[in-house]
């Protein structure tokens, strides 16, 4: 018996995150649906998913949806700031403020 190293060779593929940008992309954008409107997600979800669109060729699925997703949330936030100021309008805002009569 001798005592010689045994070589193997592993054909198992590597896991791994290979396109964080994208992840990052479509996590954010689902978090902008779920938690509501805000602008700041939507808009960072929508960077990141066009940064991983043209850097992560292997994420552009996920950089697509996390694009959408973000895009869909935030013109629904523009949307929502729209209405709530055309309801609130110019004299709901001057009665609004303390010390002026309307």
């Amino acid at each position: 018996m001798t005592n010689q190293p045994v070589h193997t060779t592993d054909s198992a593929p590597t896991s791994g995150i290979r396109s964080p940008l994208a992840v990052w992309s479509l996590v954010l954008g689902l978090a902008s649906i779920g938690f509501g409107f805000t602008f700041v997600v939507p808009i960072a979800g929508l960077v990141l998913g066009i940064l991983s669109r043209r850097r992560e060729p292997e994420g552009r699925t996920m950089a697509l949806v996390g694009i959408i997703s973000s895009a869909v949330m935030l013109v629904g936030t523009l949307i929502a700031l729209a209405v709530g100021l055309a309801v609130v309008g110019g004299a709901g805002v001057i009665a609004l403020l303390p010390g002026i009569a309307a």
